[in-house]
């Protein structure tokens, strides 16, 4: 097992390593969850039915996941 010195690392610069390797489709999956997080929410703040906020956190994960499979589709890599 290799020992590692970690006393010089910079948090900051790890930070914007790790930003850096953030795509659009790790957003688009993380707008899933959101979107029904952000539906519930403002169903709670307006005291709506719960189907009515289900159906509009459905209807945002559904215009992330169609525009992350149809509109913008995947390509692949021209290095490969």
């Amino acid at each position: 097992m290799v020992q590692r010195d970690i006393t010089g690392i910079d948090l900051e610069s790890r930070l914007a390593d790790y930003a850096a390797t953030i795509d659009r489709y790790d957003l688009l999956l993380g707008l899933i969850p959101a979107g029904f997080a952000v539906a519930v929410l403002v169903g709670r703040l307006l005291d709506l039915p719960v189907e009515t906020t289900l159906l509009w956190g459905v209807a945002i994960a559904a215009i992330a996941l169609l525009d992350g499979l149809f509109v913008r589709p995947p390509t692949k890599p021209r290095n490969v």
